[in-house]
């Protein structure tokens, strides 16, 4: 129906998010405050009658009157945020300064004007207040004026940064985009706080500024405001498919699923009048399988190799050889800066004599992987709100260690899990192996579903790699082979909950599930023939060899358009929205085996740094964590920094995740991301959207101007380690504080 339509269009659910936070309605009232403001002034200069003007200047006072009443106590907020801005050590020394100094002047605005509130409401009448209202527009004056400074300084840091920009490679056009969005978004911060200096510096007579200057400048900030705080929350709506009408019914629906015999049609539950009812269930079965990821964990070890690391050990244990060199002069352009390991240049393991015995590496491995896969895997688990009695399957991958019983053996153990969880590790399956097991991980649900029975499988991917670097080089030295796997390959664990959408026995004590993560609509795995010799990992008894031919790009890079057409086929009618047709209209979950592997995609999907952002920022700060890379990368594109780096600003529902193996092998899934009430779109707990309040509202300041830069905020993307200390996250937990409170202020 044509009102149904209206009902549930995205953009009165957006409106309805936009109007429910307290910034939106400040800047909606403040718009028409100035413009009211502007509009009397104009009609007066036009010689109107005094009865057109009028409602212009009640709408001024009344709206300024109610704004007023609204900020009252949020002086406190700011005094706050100055005080962690002060403790900030690690903010640039005049950004931490510029930021004090601006919210110690909003506070000192705040404190001053809600000094005026008793007299501007009639309730009690003063004769300070004046005295007060202008102390106040001081205060605000200085707080933009450092505003101000502080803009200007960003824009000049953000020159230098371009100047040491490469465009020839993606990562360096993905940082290019990074600064071109800081850029924007300090200019028009920049542009909001000009036009606000012109409300006190009128107020105080410092400069005469009629009330059409005033409220022409009032508006523009007003508007800009308006604009960030709708498109702030656009991105915390985008892909909403569910409102909260809808929300109920898909309860009822899910438990009709669940209980509805096979053999009922659809007609049987229309008779019984539950017509709607049965079309969604319907729906529901053409649009989805069932399997969402409810958890999912990223465990890195504590060190970082930087790329002389390498070096270092080349030049202790090995002479200078053109094939070192070679190798060495590849390892400086890489594009990583750091690659994640257990262990520094100077561990034991590789500065024996000889390399180490594939015994010793796998030592390494139990002591020193198994527990990063224990970390991850309880983070999943917590985030799924499963017990780990509850876990029906385990599905785990490594191709770095092989041994009997496997490691899945003993991170079972250590996690508690029942002595009768199916447990299946994969091998041989490399760098593929994240999708591989989330495949397999699917096929064992959709198995426990046909038998009406619950799934809650937790996959696991867990590589060390860096313990091969002497065998590597050994073999560089001996063999005079260009060999790059040492220059790219780094330690991580990864790991995901897989759900079916059975709940278990009412008997069974359970947490209530949480929003999934992302959904799992479908997948594909392709073998290409005659490249077993261009892509490997072989054993040997100095570890592990890395097969990479020169080939390898060129050979992922014409495989990806067939493989993704071939999936898309594959998905029945009504998966997708008929938006979701070409691979620009995806965001991509890519693993980065390198940086050409990358950019080839770019090229053979017509997509940008930007739809693989997840990608380089992974691979950027950790390297190629074979196949624990693609759950990393799933994890943390979730996050709301990345989100920030969407092409043409817009997040994508649905992803594909894909990833290379040895064979050659090719995985590819199609995933809808929850961008609404929770789960992948940021909305997790622990990493959520503040709530809309005072204390916490949009990515604006209210009548100060606008914050859209955040001052206090890195403008390098976070490497995402997962293994920080709790003195690193009380520094995140500051910073976070400094950026809410520029963002959310509403001043008058």
């Amino acid at each position: 129906m044509v009102a149904d339509a209206l009902i549930y269009h995205p953009a009165v659910s957006h409106y309805l998010k936009f109007v429910a936070t307290t910034v939106g309605r400040d800047k909606l009232l403040r718009t028409l405050q100035y413009f009211a403001r502007f509009f009397a002034w104009y009609l007066l200069r036009t010689n109107r009658l005094k009865s057109a003007i009028t409602p212009w200047e009640a709408m001024k006072k009344q709206f300024g009157l109610v704004r007023k009443v609204l900020r009252a106590g949020k002086n406190v907020e700011h005094f706050k945020a100055a005080a962690v801005a002060a403790d900030a050590k690690t903010m640039d020394p005049v950004l931490r300064y510029a930021t004090v100094g601006r919210q110690l002047g909003y506070a000192g605005y705040l404190t001053m004007d809600m000094a005026t509130l008793l007299d501007a409401t009639g309730i009690r009448k003063s004769a300070s207040a004046k005295r007060f209202q202008q102390e106040a527009y001081r205060f605000w004056a200085a707080g933009i004026t450092f505003s101000i400074v502080g803009q200007m300084y960003t824009l000049y840091q953000l020159r230098q940064r371009e100047a040491r920009v490469d465009r020839k490679e993606g990562e360096g056009v993905l940082e290019s985009k990074r600064i071109a969005m800081e850029r924007a978004a300090s200019q028009l911060q920049l542009t909001s706080d000009l036009c606000d200096l012109t409300v006190p510096l009128s107020a105080l007579n410092w400069v005469a500024f009629d009330d059409g200057i005033v409220g022409l400048a009032g508006t523009v900030s007003s508007l800009i405001g308006v604009y960030l705080q709708w498109k702030k929350t656009a991105n915390d709506c985008t892909g909403c498919a569910v409102n909260q009408p809808q929300a109920a019914d898909m309860i009822t629906h899910h438990h009709i699923r669940s209980i509805v015999r096979p053999g009922w049609a659809p007609c049987d539950v229309e008779k019984k009048g539950h017509i709607s009812l049965a079309k969604m269930a319907a729906q529901a079965e053409i649009e989805d399988l069932g399997l969402c990821i409810l958890g999912l964990g990223t465990q890195y070890p504590p060190h970082s190799l930087q790329p002389n690391s390498l070096e270092v050990l080349s030049k202790r244990f090995y002479p200078e050889s053109p094939a070192m060199k070679k190798v060495l002069s590849i390892n400086r352009y890489t594009g990583i800066d750091q690659r994640s390991s257990i262990g520094t240049p100077d561990h034991p393991l590789v500065n024996q004599p000889n390399p180490p015995t594939i015994a010793e590496i796998h030592d390494a491995f139990m002591s020193d992987g198994v527990p990063l896969a224990i970390s991850a895997a309880r983070k999943a688990l917590e985030e799924a709100h499963v017990d780990p009695t509850q876990v029906t399957h385990m599905v785990s991958t490594t191709c770095t260690d092989s041994a009997n019983p496997g490691y899945d053996h003993f991170v079972a153990r250590e996690l508690s899990l029942k002595p009768n969880t199916e447990k299946v590790l994969l091998h041989g399956v490399g760098c593929s192996g994240g999708l591989a097991a989330l495949r397999t991980a699917a096929n064992l649900c959709l198995g426990h579903t046909a038998r009406r029975k619950p799934a809650r499988i937790l996959v696991i991917a867990l590589e060390v790699s860096t313990t091969f670097v002497r065998s590597e080089l050994e073999s560089i030295h001996a063999s005079q082979e260009t060999r790059i796997g040492a220059a790219l390959f780094s330690d991580c664990a990864g790991a995901l909950v897989l759900s079916n959408s059975l709940p278990f026995p009412a008997s069974t004590p359970t947490h209530p599930p949480p929003p999934p993560i992302y959904v799992l609509l479908g997948w594909q795995h392709h073998t290409l023939p005659s490249t077993e010799t261009d892509l490997g990992f072989d054993v040997d008894p100095q570890g592990w060899k890395v097969i990479l031919s020169p080939r390898v790009p060129s050979i992922t890079q014409s495989v990806l358009q067939p493989t993704f057409a071939s999936l898309l086929s594959t998905l029945p009618e009504g998966a997708l929205p008929r938006s979701y047709t070409s691979p620009a209209d995806f965001d991509w979950a890519m693993h980065p085996g390198g940086a050409t592997i990358l950019s080839g995609a770019e090229q053979a999907l017509h997509i940008t740094p930007e739809h693989m952002r997840a990608s380089y920022d992974t691979y950027i700060n950790h390297g190629n964590s074979s196949s624990a890379t693609v759950l990393s990368v799933l994890d943390r594109l979730r996050r709301k920094d990345m989100d920030s780096l969407a092409p043409e600003g817009r997040v994508r529902e649905y992803v594909v995740g894909c990833a290379f193996g040895p064979g050659i092998t090719v995985e590819m899934c199609v995933l809808r991301r929850n961008l609404g009430g929770g789960g992948g779109g940021g909305l997790r707990p622990g990493m959520e959207t503040p709530p809309e309040t005072d204390e916490s509202g949009g990515s604006d300041v209210g009548d100060e101007g606008s914050e859209v830069s955040g001052e206090g905020r890195e403008s390098r993307m976070d490497g995402g380690d997962e293994a920080e200390s709790s003195e690193g996250c009380r520094r995140e937990d500051k910073e976070a504080f400094i950026s809410e409170a520029l963002e959310g202020v509403e001043l008058d």
